[in-house]
């Protein structure tokens, strides 16, 4: 009875309450009207702005598509070459390229004067001056390996000053490393490894190991051969180089790493000279052929402690590639009283020690022709001829080596893009002094069928 007086009581309290409510309500709205409809133009107004700058943008945008699609195709970029080769990868700012080749050689070799080279590296490519003489011939001897297969890794790297360049390259042949019991295993070993800042187009400055400036290695005739003629220039070694490219052109200039090689030495090399070896080339091109002017002077040196001696050298090389429309000449002659080290794999030294410990220089010179034929976009052929001599004094030993000559003729198929198969008949010779006519036999020769199979990626 009490609650339900209580309820009755309660229900005018609560509809003067939702009274007092909705009056409180209509006269928030009735004061927020005014307020309501300036924000409703305001954001009709910005609207409108945005759908103004949308209109723009559309027109901007349909423009630009024009001018895409108007706009020269780009040509694509041939070989290894940065931002073209699709082989390149991308680090930050920086374009990456791997490279190299897998090679497999087995040669057929017949020595007049011996069973094998003096030394087991005239086996797996020629090295003249292992050429066996005064021996007895053996049978042919049969050998396989694939050590000249080489791994390489290049950058470049774009900078506020030109770009940089690097390359680092390893094969695995001259290792002395390894036999062929089991595993025929080779070390790797270090090829290149360089820094090239190219600094606007037009002066470059290289720092690193790679092809000695004196050596035009563009000229090195196309061989199945690890080096191929004997009277080339073939040289790698640590160097600071600066190039300055004029038109159609380039002059170097460079410090190298030096050595010195002398007969009647107790060290070969000698690491004792002074001053690195110096070298400028010239790099010219007229029309379809291509060539270089090379000079060198450098120290040979020798300090045993009890003994010291030194004297300066010359050098000059001339190198050049002739193209035409099927084939190719490449020519090479050297010449000058410190070549040694640098022509022929060390055929010869650059010098001697005289009785009375001063050194002798030894002037030398040799060469090489080549003629390439392409027979047609599969197969071509190589035909190189070569040759060096050294005006060795008359005390040094009878078995000095006084001349090298060496033919090579090859055959090359390619039936695919980077891959090439291949024969190779190599004719080599190595003459020895023989002052006084001591010797009964003083000329050996080497008779070799080298077959290949490459695949460069």
């Amino acid at each position: 009875m009490f609650k339900k007086n209580n309820e009755r009581k309660s229900w005018p309290l609560m509809l003067a309450g939702v009274a007092a409510i909705s009056l409180s309500t209509q006269a928030a709205h009735a004061a927020s009207n005014a307020e309501l409809e300036q924000q409703v133009a305001e954001l009709q107004a910005q609207v409108k702005t945005l759908m103004q700058q949308m209109n723009k943008n559309k027109v901007a945008v349909q423009d630009l598509g024009t001018k895409v699609a108007n706009a020269p195709t780009a040509k694509s970029s041939k070989g290894k070459t940065f931002g073209g080769d699709p082989g390149n990868f991308r680090i930050g700012n920086t374009d990456v390229n791997i490279g190299g080749f897998v090679k497999f050689d087995m040669n057929f070799s017949d020595y007049s004067d011996g069973a094998a080279a003096n030394a087991g590296i005239g086996e797996d490519f020629l090295v003249p001056s292992v050429i066996p003489v005064g021996g007895e011939g053996g049978d042919v001897k049969f050998h396989a390996h694939a050590k000249t297969s080489r791994f390489n890794i290049s950058t470049k790297t774009k900078t506020d000053t030109g770009h940089v360049r690097t390359f680092m390259e390893f094969d695995a042949i001259a290792s002395g490393q390894g036999d062929e019991r089991i595993s025929n295993s080779s070390a790797e070993r270090l090829r290149h490894a360089f820094i090239d800042w190219n600094i606007d187009g037009k002066n470059s400055v290289l720092a690193g190991q790679t092809w000695s400036t004196f050596f035009n290695v563009g000229t090195l005739p196309e061989s199945l051969d690890f080096v191929g003629p004997v009277g080339t220039i073939f040289e790698r070694q640590p160097q600071l180089r600066y190039t300055r490219k004029l038109n159609g052109g380039s002059f170097m200039l460079a410090a190298e790493n030096p050595a010195t090689t002398l007969y009647g030495a107790s060290e070969n090399p000698y690491d004792d000279n002074s001053i690195p070896d110096l070298i400028a080339r010239y790099n010219g091109k007229s029309g379809s052929f291509s060539y270089s002017l090379a000079a060198m002077t450098r120290e040979l040196k020798y300090d045993t402690g009890a003994a010291s001696a030194d004297d300066q050298g010359y050098a000059l090389s001339v190198a050049g590639k002739y193209t035409m429309t099927s084939d190719e000449i490449r020519v090479m002659f050297n010449y000058g009283d410190a070549l040694g080290r640098y022509m022929g794999l060390n055929g010869f030294r650059a010098g001697a020690i005289r009785d009375d410990g001063e050194i002798e220089l030894i002037d030398a010179w040799g060469g090489f022709i080549n003629w390439k034929h392409h027979w047609n976009n599969k197969w071509r052929s190589n035909l190189t001829l070569s040759a060096s001599s050294a005006d060795n004094p008359d005390y040094l030993a009878a078995t000095t080596a006084a001349d090298y000559t060496s033919i090579h003729a090859n055959l090359l198929y390619s039936p695919i893009k980077r891959l090439t198969l291949g024969g190779e008949y190599i004719y080599a010779t190595k003459e020895l002094e023989n002052t006084g006519n001591v010797l009964d036999d003083d000329k050996g020769s080497l008779k070799r069928l080298l077959l290949s199979v490459k695949y460069a990626f």
